[in-house]
């Protein structure tokens, strides 16, 4: 059996790093250059919209190669169905949306009046709900279904993975981004309109993983070269902001392979491995997820809070509001597992008690 070992740290680093910063991005939202965004405070920043640019095809693309590198891993280490794989898609991704959406994005998106794409103006409840269950109104809950959609491509190609026919398969990955681009983008249900640049994402990944040990060989040099020249490229798309479609297909899978290559080298520096040590940060490696799941509204209501006093100083507001974010996201997710905990261990002790 495979031990726990250097790739699996950095992936993980990879996660949980790509996790903070999304929570980072959603504060510089207020502040971008982003005509779908309709909260914004009407001061623009324009080194908020360069690192959102930048953010916006690293860190999710990032999060997708991942995905695609730890199920290659998976195939290896266990033996499960097809059926499997997809349940265990649906039990954590599209059982994590309904519930977080029906006691927690609907209810307080209605309650502060929050804009969000997909949600109607001045939307009740019912309305509310309606959008959410079509997938419409999802906010950051759009990950999930993104990646479901995107994990049940590749498990319906597994035959083809695991025979490492990976020239067949890059063709029919790109053969149906473009046929999802070009045909169904404006396709309003279930985020599946989303999906076209992340199938290459996931492709990625799971290429890299089947390569791994010829990467990891590479000397520190030649891998924060590429790790460079890669960054490079995702600059000059974060300046341009070019519109034609084929540029998500370049910078997106760029943009993961550059964290990819960055954390081969950052996991196994000192430094990192005292950051990895930090309580805050192996709560976040272990729970990155749900405190995902939780963060939104908090950068709204934050950003409502602190604007009538540090709104005009961006990156103040920015900052304040990413600290509280985090905290709050953590509390929250806490407080949760202690309920959860404590209400578990009634329940078992409420039933010795009645055998005794």
């Amino acid at each position: 059996m495979e031990t726990k070992s250097k790739k699996i740290v950095y992936i993980a680093d990879i996660k949980t790093v790509c996790i903070l910063l999304v929570f980072f991005w959603h504060c510089t939202l207020f502040y971008e250059d982003n005509v779908y965004f309709a909260e914004s405070t009407g001061i623009i920043s324009p080194a908020a919209t360069f690192i959102g640019n930048i953010f916006n095809v690293t860190l999710i693309a990032s999060f997708v190669f991942c995905a695609g590198f730890l199920y290659t891993r998976s195939l290896e280490r266990h033996n499960r169905t097809m059926p499997q794989s997809i349940w265990e898609r649906v039990r954590r991704l599209l059982f994590s949306y309904y519930l977080i959406g029906t006691v927690w994005l609907v209810p307080l998106y209605t309650f502060f009046d929050i804009k969000a794409f997909g949600r109607p103006d001045n939307a009740g409840y019912i309305e509310g709900y309606k959008c959410m269950l079509l997938g419409q109104f999802s906010d950051h809950l759009w990950f999930l279904w993104m990646l479901f959609w995107v994990a049940l491509f590749f498990i319906l190609l597994t035959p083809l993975i695991k025979r490492n026919l990976m020239i067949p398969l890059f063709l029919i990955t790109m053969a149906s981004a473009l046929i999802i681009d070009l045909y169904l983008y404006d396709f309003p249900y279930f985020k599946f309109s989303q999906i076209a640049p992340y199938l290459l994402c996931y492709f990625a990944g799971i290429c890299c993983y089947k390569v791994r040990e010829k990467l990891e060989a590479l000397s520190v040099a030649v891998k924060l070269t590429i790790a460079g020249i890669l960054f490079a490229g995702i600059i000059a798309y974060a300046v341009i902001v070019p519109q034609h479609f084929a540029w998500f297909y370049i910078a997106r899978p760029a943009g993961a392979f550059f964290t990819f290559f960055l954390f081969m080298v950052v996991s196994d520096t000192k430094f990192w491995k005292k950051v990895s040590c930090l309580r805050v940060y192996s709560f976040m490696r272990e729970s990155q997820l749900n405190v995902y799941l939780i963060h939104m509204p908090l950068p709204y209501l934050f950003s409502r809070l602190f604007r009538p006093y540090i709104g005009n100083i961006p990156w103040l507001c920015i900052l304040c509001c990413y600290i509280l974010v985090v905290l709050t996201g953590i509390l929250i997710v806490k407080i949760h597992d202690h309920v959860v905990s404590g209400t578990s261990r009634l329940i078992n002790s409420g039933g010795v008690d009645n055998e005794k």
